[in-house]
């Protein structure tokens, strides 16, 4: 009886000692994430990377999945926006094999691990990878957050985007009403998130030579960015640039020059 006492008491004595690692390492694990999403804020990427690295072991050794994935998530954007997509895919791989393994293959980290491989093999050209992603993205969203989400219209706008640089110009448009749609009715039609639907449209309309639509598009979004920062604000060069560019592209030169003006009143100011 004294021996089964005693070996009970060991067992016990050791799971204390093993939850107490483990809730130091996840403790230390969360300070790690803390200071690397600082240093990512603050473009101080190398940090960052470091600083993911060490949470992720930390996030290993106790099994903390979504937080293993988040942090390689995080070092995948870091190196993407290095333009090291080889490394990065490396990451983004490995946290979308850990998700699918570990987590149901419909949950949420999954979806973000999806869009971010597709942002990198957009990045690398690859654009029919990267639809497929986006599109895995966007069926895992679709299922947990519904259609009227500000997520879902994001989805849409990175599969618009696609289409744009693959300069198949109607599925663009199609993908970027879907996401104009949803922030219409989740942000409202003078709302700051709905300006990039705008103003993406109003690209793809000029690409495909529809002036007209594509002023009414560019004329939404200057319009928006204007009640958002007011009138002289830097952020409206590019929207008056765009209006001008589609007046030279009908020969309204006037108009283009009108715009134009505008756009270089605002650039030469000292605000």
């Amino acid at each position: 009886m004294k021996s089964l006492n005693i070996v009970i008491a060991c067992t016990l004595f050791l799971l204390i000692s093993i939850n107490s690692i483990n809730g130091q390492s996840s403790t230390l694990a969360d300070e790690y994430i803390l200071q690397a999403d600082n240093f990512k804020k603050n473009q101080e990427r190398d940090s960052a990377i470091m600083y993911y690295e060490k949470a992720a072991a930390g996030f290993q050794k106790t099994g903390n999945i979504e937080k293993l994935i988040y942090s390689y998530n995080q070092i995948g954007i870091i190196l993407t926006r290095q333009d090291k997509y080889e490394k990065a895919k490396t990451y983004l791989e490995k946290a979308l094999s850990t998700g699918l393994s570990s987590l149901d293959s419909n949950h949420l980290e999954v979806a973000s691990t999806y869009i971010n491989l597709g942002v990198v093999y957009a990045a690398e050209e690859n654009y029919d990878q990267s639809l497929i992603c986006h599109n895995k993205a966007l069926s895992i969203r679709l299922l947990q957050l519904g259609e009227n989400h500000a997520e879902i219209a994001t989805n849409y706008g990175n599969i618009g985007n696609v289409y744009f640089r693959k300069m198949e110009f109607d599925n663009a448009i199609d993908a970027h009403v879907k996401a104009m749609k949803i922030r219409e009715k989740v942000f409202g039609e003078t709302s700051a998130e709905i300006i990039e639907s705008y103003a993406n449209l109003g690209k793809a309309y000029r690409e495909k030579k529809n002036y007209d639509t594509a002023l009414v598009y560019f004329e939404k979004a200057l319009k928006n960015k204007i009640s958002q920062r007011g009138q002289g604000h830097k952020d409206l060069i590019k929207f008056y640039n765009n209006i001008s560019e589609v007046y030279y592209l009908m020969g309204n030169k006037e108009q283009g020059d009108f715009y134009k003006a505008k756009a270089d009143e605002i650039s030469m100011s000292p605000k």
